[in-house]
């Protein structure tokens, strides 16, 4: 047992300020000595930065350039010939004949390419549709092409334009984050319609969330490899976020069946900048960010550096000892960008020290009532969650010809993680859903003692409400090691184009978590809490000890292809193949645990070997070059050791892998010469084989359930004039239980965390006085808690006694209790509003500021079986951007 002195809430709030005043000492001269040390060097920099406003140019492919400076015309009939577009002069006849290009010679998009054959000339571009760009004297205010959306996504295994690709894909990007004040991942996904997100688990913390109504905790990937580590993603390296909705089972292997995620990495650029961001804001938060890039193109080749940093620390509004304080440091190193051979080394690192916040308690079927809004139920200086996750990538490409690539990344990644958080309870959860008129062998009981029943009602004096605060302790490494091979080539056959992705993957993934327990003959030894007035400065206590020790390996190799057919200019057909082998093996043992405590039953090691092909084809229809509509048809499927876990009924079971099927038909449509691109459409995703757990026996893990998902979603990005931007979507999904082996009550009824509806809504606009600014929203329908417990008993009857074989609750027992009323365990739906100002003072710096919650709602925003996590109270953040 270890007791520690516990600091006032007043005296934690003096030393975070006492850190915050050394925060701005060191942001101020990080940011004068950014400003100082590269002063010369960027004194030749190039005005125009094409990354600054979006970042959407930085995913279209680099072509290799080699034109000389001299007569423009001369200089764009080059450039027509080596990208194959078509650039039309919007000036009187012969006019062009009077302008020089200082030419461009090396690797560029094709966007950049054009902006530096004109440079100098005063004259400007924009696409007109996907083989044409517009030459003339125009604002660039109105017709930049950087100020068009994202139409592309960096991921090889997608090589045509996303208005093309036949799935619904969403980008975040750069400039929706910027506008938003985005921090987290988690935050990010909020742009995205058909995503909600859901609270940790005992066995795994960080982001999780659920697509198109399937549990997406283990899809979601960075730079195309699988990140698996449990931690919070931050943003501070990111140029765009992609979802990738439906199953993706033939791109990315394993899981998938909602869809999965993908983060895009900030790389190394051919142009010179530096940008620093401050931000300071309410509940003590301060974060500074830092990008700079450096290009050297006379190295190797080609050659660019590129660090990006991050430092964070703060509160978290309402929720008075919640703390956030994290590190991230992501440097990388590009060779060879004007070569046919370019290789990119990158590393990030990210630390984090939290003390975690497992919100409030259910109460029967709903969020424990009372005034209880900054409740913290656990103990400041006692729980913590402590991540340091290192993640080393290698890319290499080679460009054999312009209709073939070579690429191969490659990874190691660890990640460790050390956890003790306290999950707030009252009541133990109902192990079934008992419809009225069914009876239940056994009454809820005490969460602080498992062997009393649970002694609060409805009509319970809420000042005599007790809280167990149930310790989730773990400590735990996961690793991973990798490598993808890809080839894209584009030929032709009998006249007919091809777009062909063929690849190989593979590689190990281990988890080793060691869990800890803190019941003693069925009591938990930690002391409890009042439901009204917790004391936060109560010192820890309890005995603890180790309840499991896990380690799992898990091998998989996976070989797939996918070829995009073009039936001339209207129609073009797509299909791939992967083949998946998963080959895990696992074991749990306990060291001898003290008397009265739980006991693990060790489980030798075991394996399961799953080998499953996975499919996709797709019709896609193009009526016009800025648009298209499609019909998608893919499978993905899921092991039984898909998170690393098994269980000796799974791993001996002869039953297949969970399998999702998913029909989708949708069409995607751009206008105002691509400033504004919108999508939607209908899907239908079914998985057979859910896996199950026996409510009798944790251990009997079945996979005999199914599930359905349809539904539609509609999404808008666009970029418009008068520095308009815009993020919209709408989801409505329709999720139920179709069959269940152990949960027959639970057909019909909706899946976990899978909202009705779901809108997002990001608007910003010029205003006068130099400001712009920003408003929007969420909304959130009501979610359920659980898929196979959807509603619970409220109320019983007295105890009744049966004959021994004959009592309606089971054939064990003799006492029945009747079920008297139910109700629905869910949260309710919420609306959330948030808003932003900014202003420049000179072109290199700006003020930037966010609010949060506008409105102050009290809601629930990351809900759990055993737990409830409120949303964040109103806030703000002031920020400063520098451009150098």
């Amino acid at each position: 047992m270890k007791h520690k002195a516990h600091k006032t809430a007043a005296g934690k709030n003096r030393a975070m300020l006492g850190r915050g005043r050394g925060w701005i000492t060191v942001g101020t001269l990080a940011a004068y000595a950014a400003a100082g040390g590269t002063k010369s060097a960027l004194a030749s920099a190039v005005k125009t930065d094409p990354t600054a406003a979006d970042g959407a140019g930085s995913t279209l492919p680099l072509k290799r350039f080699d034109i000389p400076a001299g007569p423009l015309d001369a200089a764009v009939k080059a450039y027509e010939h080596a990208t194959g577009l078509t650039v039309k002069i919007v000036l009187p006849a012969g006019t062009l004949a009077g302008f020089n290009s200082q030419g461009v010679v090396g690797l560029y998009r094709e966007d950049e390419a054009l902006r530096l054959l004109l440079d100098g000339t005063g004259l400007n571009y924009r696409v007109e549709d996907a083989a044409t760009m517009l030459v003339g004297v125009q604002s660039k205010d109105t017709i930049s092409v950087t100020d068009s959306v994202t139409n592309s996504v960096s991921l090889t295994k997608f090589p045509e334009p996303l208005l093309d690709t036949p799935q619904s894909i969403s980008v975040v990007p750069q400039f929706v984050m910027q506008d938003e004040g985005v921090s987290t991942l988690k935050d990010a996904l909020r742009n995205v319609p058909g995503i909600s997100m859901a609270a940790g688990e005992a066995g795994a913390q960080g982001d999780n969330l659920t697509i198109r109504g399937f549990t997406a905790r283990n899809d979601i990937f960075l730079d195309g490899v699988r990140d698996f580590g449990s931690y919070y993603r931050d943003s501070f390296n990111y140029e765009q976020v992609d979802v990738l909705e439906g199953p993706a089972g033939v791109e990315f292997g394993r899981g998938a069946t909602g869809g999965v995620i993908n983060q895009e990495s900030k790389v190394p650029q051919a142009q010179q900048f530096v940008r620093v961001q401050a931000q300071f804001g309410t509940d003590l938060t301060r974060r500074v960010t830092a990008d700079i890039n450096e290009p050297e193109m006379d190295v190797l080749g080609g050659t660019a550096y590129r660090v990006n940093v991050m430092a964070q620390e703060g509160g978290v509004a309402g929720r008075d000892y919640a703390e956030v304080r994290r590190f991230g440091l992501a440097p990388s190193v590009s060779i060879g960008m004007n070569t046919p051979t370019r290789a990119t080394l990158s590393y990030f690192h990210i630390t984090e020290s939290d003390t975690p916040d497992y919100g409030l308690p259910w109460f029967n079927n709903k969020l424990a009532p009372g005034s209880i809004r900054h409740n913290y139920y656990g103990f400041p200086d006692e729980n913590y969650l402590k991540t340091n996750d290192d993640i080393l990538t290698l890319k290499v490409e080679h460009e054999f010809s312009p209709n073939l690539n070579l690429h191969m990344i490659a990874r190691a990644a660890n990640y460790p993680r050390q956890a003790q958080i306290t999950e707030p309870q009252i009541c133990s959860n109902a192990p079934l859903s008992v419809p009225v008129g069914g009876f239940v062998s056994s009454l809820p009981t005490s969460a602080v003692n498992t062997a009393l029943p649970c002694a609060y009602t409805g009509a319970s004096d809420l000042s005599s409400i007790i809280v167990n605060r149930n310790q989730i302790q773990t400590k735990s490494v996961e690793g991973d090691l990798w490598d993808q091979t890809e080839v894209t080539a584009r030929f032709n056959t009998f006249g007919i184009r091809h777009a062909l992705v063929a690849g190989v993957e593979g590689g190990q993934e281990i988890s080793n978590p060691i869990r800890y327990s803190y019941t003693i003959n069925k009591i938990n030894t930690v002391p409890t809490a009042m439901l009204i007035d917790p004391n936060a400065q109560q010192p820890f206590g309890g005995t603890g000890y180790i309840s499991s020790v896990v380690h799992t390996k898990s091998d998989s190799v996976g070989l797939y292809f996918v070829d995009t057919i073009k039936l001339g200019r209207l129609f073009e057909l797509s299909g791939g193949v992967r083949w998946d082998r998963f080959d895990t093996g696992y074991n749990l043992y306990q060291p001898t645990p003290p008397a009265g405590a739980t006991v693990t039953a060790n489980v030798p090691p075991i394996s399961r070997i799953d080998e499953q092909p996975t499919y996709r084809a797709a019709f896609v229809y193009k009526p016009s070059t800025h648009g298209s509509f499609y019909f998608d048809y893919a499978t993905s499927f899921d092991p039984a050791a898909e998170s690393l876990s098994l269980s000796i009924g799974l791993a001996n079971s002869s039953a297949a892998p969970e399998e999702n099927e998913t029909y989708e038909a949708g069409a995607k449509w751009s206008f105002l010469n691509e400033r504004l691109l919108m999508e939607g459409a209908f899907f239908h995703t079914e998985k057979d084989n859910a896996r199950e757990t026996d409510p009798t026996n944790s251990n009997n893990i079945v996979a005999a359930g199914n599930q359905l998902v349809k539904g539609v979603q509609f999404s808008v990005v666009g970029r418009l004039p008068e520095g308009m931007d815009v993020v919209a979507g709408y989801a409505y999904l329709d999720s139920d239980v179709i069959f269940s082996k152990f949960y027959p009550t639970s057909v019909g009824f909706p899946l976990a965390n899978v909202p009705k509806q779901t809108f997002n809504l990001f608007i910003t606009h010029r205003l006068g006085w130099h400001l712009n600014g920003g408003v929007g929203g969420n909304y959130v329908g009501s979610r359920t808690a659980s898929s196979t417990v959807p509603f619970v008993p409220t109320s019983y009857g007295p105890a009744q006694t049966f004959a021994p074989g004959s009592a309606p609750c089971g054939v064990t027992v003799t006492t029945c209790y009747e079920v008297l009323s139910t109700a629905m365990k869910q949260v309710p739906g919420y609306w959330v509003f948030n808003a932003m100002v900014r202003r420049p003072l000179t072109d290199r710096l700006e003020l930037q500021a966010n609010v949060y919650n506008l409105l102050n709602r009290y809601y629930i925003d990351l809900p759990h079986p055993s737990h409830l996590i409120p949303g964040a109270g109103a806030s703000a953040l002031i920020g400063v951007n520098f451009k150098f």
